[in-house]
């Protein structure tokens, strides 16, 4: 005679796919890999066009690459899903993690370029005795735990600064990684600017398209509408926006806002480009752009000062709003912060004696495919 354990397990194989479905749509989106593994009727429905596992705007879900110092060695192997809780001690809670490859942290450095339609790019830099090495781009589908690695490029000569985009072209369905470089002619005190583009299902190789002939700052691109953005400077040394367009693949200008703040630095929140800028006595502005290209200001903030810390990167990144209207924040890439628009102040979750590196970026949507499906191209994933 069967037990208890057996029948209810035969009535969960049972269950035809639209229960399943309905089952589904009721659990947090990070049991789904786990829910796959049921039986084939439950991988099926969940890999099937029928089940949408798109997170909403309104999704209390980030990802976030953390770097922090344990004792004398430094702990980020981990990707992190966390989850907004204001009843936890630092504001989020860590509900699902992600294991990043050995290979990737064997003296070598990994950055977090973007996210696009669920997938996170990162790129690789090995530390070698070269003054000069080739970086590794890695695409990584966190909900199969599968990766990508894009082919690698070769350099010929000495690069100054390289700067990286992950996006997709919504008329032709392909997804691009975009590559600036500053690069240094040593018969010359000119540096040469370039880009290149890897498109996944058509060019198999890197190919160098029409690049600004001006500098670009460092950080990597973000990616809104079909196109990715990055902070550079014009022919005239003047701040501005480039926006490269994923079907032509051309650049242009979006200039700034009339504003004297410095370190500039941009993000997507809640579907808009969001510009910060930095002025005295750690105060922030943040400004919104408009669907016209124009700028309205969102905001104006003084981080609270005590036991500042030294930080190379100062800048406010908006993260997540919460249910409450508080906005959650990033600060200097160490320190997670809460603005409450009603008193126009900002709090700290995080204890300042720890020293950490975040990385974070929002849950737009998810997809369990192979990655030979979602990045049409022919090559067996890594």
């Amino acid at each position: 005679m069967a037990n208890d354990q057996d029948i209810i397990s035969n009535k969960i194989l049972e269950l035809i796919p639209d229960v399943i479905e309905l089952i589904l749509s009721k659990l947090p989106y990070y049991y789904l890999p786990s829910c796959r593994l049921v039986c084939k009727t439950w991988n099926n429905v969940i890999l099937s066009s029928k089940h949408d596992p798109s997170i909403s705007a309104a999704s209390n879900f980030l990802f976030a690459h953390v770097y922090s110092n344990n004792g004398d060695r430094p702990s980020f192997r981990n990707l992190h899903c966390l989850e907004l809780d204001p009843d936890h001690v630092e504001g989020v809670r860590s509900v699902a993690s992600f294991n990043l490859r050995r290979k990737y942290f064997r003296r070598s450095f990994i950055s977090t370029i973007n996210s696009c339609n669920g997938l996170l790019a990162f790129v690789v830099t090995k530390n070698t005795k070269r003054w000069l090495s080739s970086n590794t781009v890695v695409i990584l589908n966190p909900m199969t735990n599968e990766y990508f690695e894009v082919p690698k490029d070769e350099f010929k000569g000495n690069w100054l600064t390289c700067s990286y985009g992950f996006g997709f072209c919504p008329k032709t369905k392909h997804y691009k990684v975009i590559r600036n470089s500053t690069v240094d002619d040593r018969n010359s005190i000119v540096h040469n600017y370039k880009s290149e583009i890897f498109a996944f299902g058509t060019r198999q190789e890197w190919t160098r398209i029409e690049s600004p002939s001006c500098s670009f700052h460092g950080c990597h691109g973000v990616y809104l509408n079909g196109g990715l953005h990055w902070v550079g400077q014009n022919d005239l040394r003047r701040d501005v926006i480039y926006r490269l367009n994923m079907e032509d693949e051309k650049y242009e200008q979006i200039p700034f806002p009339n504003d004297d703040g410095y370190f500039p630095y941009i993000r997507v929140f809640n579907g808009a480009l969001h510009l910060t800028l930095s002025m005295e006595e750690y105060e922030y502005r943040i400004w919104k752009m408009k669907e016209d290209g124009s700028w309205i200001k969102s905001f104006s903030v003084i981080i609270p000062t005590k036991n500042v810390l030294s930080f190379s990167k100062s800048t406010v990144e908006q993260i997540k709003t919460g249910k409450d209207g508080k906005i959650l924040c990033l600060w200097a890439g160490a320190q997670l912060v809460l603005y409450d628009p009603k008193t126009e102040k900002m709090e700290k979750l995080m204890d300042d004696t720890i020293v950490r590196n975040f990385s974070v970026h929002n849950i737009d949507c998810f997809n369990f495919n192979a990655f030979s499906d979602i990045l049409t191209v022919n090559f067996e994933s890594n």
